[in-house]
């Protein structure tokens, strides 16, 4: 006849326990993240889907402002138009349209007016597409973007722009005090001319979960390996 016993060594045990209270912690860290970010969402989806409302002034955190849907009036700067490298709707290499556009405040802001094909990347072939006089725009507010580390760099004095560079383009067209967020304009209902307005994708990466539950794991399995190491057969 066999029993098991258990008997802990000293320094596999001090080792482990240090071990596993930090992979609980990284866990229950990974969950309150979870909650935090689950907030975050809910408050994005509310403001994006939110009557819009006029734009913000006296912004402190662009982060309260990311998605919120806002109306204005004025008029594009043509004559500013900046092209930024996207891929459209069916995987066609395009551009999308930024141009600044001056409210009736006089504040300038840059709009993302939508996507075009490469073939009519210059608006000599596509003059149907600019918008002149005083009209009505909503859209979505955008922090600027960042340049990713295979990206590739801007290109200000051929028009050729790789990623959402605020600061860049207020430069390249010597435009003061511009707005410190993009307006991505919305698609108007039945409109599908070029631009290809409102493919704003709430790309909201949310991995926490998954986190949590591989820090969880990784406790159990060491619980597990540490036990199948102290438990010894004992023949009675």
């Amino acid at each position: 006849m066999s029993s098991y016993v258990f008997k802990p060594k000293f320094w596999p045990t001090v080792t482990t326990i240090p071990i596993l209270i930090a992979l609980l912690l990284l866990g229950n860290w990974q969950l309150q993240r979870l909650e935090w970010k689950l907030g975050l969402i809910e408050q994005i989806e509310e403001r994006a889907f939110m009557d819009p409302v006029p734009l913000p002034i006296g912004i402190n955190n662009l982060d309260e402002l990311e998605y919120q849907s806002v109306s204005l009036m004025g008029t594009f700067n043509n004559d500013q138009e900046m092209t930024v490298y996207s891929v459209g709707p069916n995987g066609e290499p395009g551009y999308d349209l930024y141009t600044p556009f001056t409210d009736q405040l006089g504040q300038i802001i840059i709009i993302n007016r939508g996507w075009v094909p490469e073939q009519i990347k210059n608006q000599v072939a596509r003059p149907d597409t600019l918008v002149e006089g005083i009209v009505s725009v909503t859209g979505l507010l955008r922090k600027p973007g960042t340049k990713l580390w295979y990206g590739p760099e801007n290109e200000p004095e051929n028009n050729n722009w790789f990623y959402r560079d605020l600061a860049g383009m207020a430069k390249a067209q010597n435009i003061k005090d511009v707005y410190p967020m993009f307006l991505y304009a919305a698609k108007m209902d039945g409109d599908n001319s070029y631009p290809v307005a409102g493919r704003t994708e709430f790309n909201i990466v949310n991995n926490h979960l998954d986190y949590a539950l591989t820090w969880f794991g990784l406790a159990i399995v060491l619980v597990v390996i540490y036990l199948i190491a102290h438990i010894k057969k004992k023949e009675v």
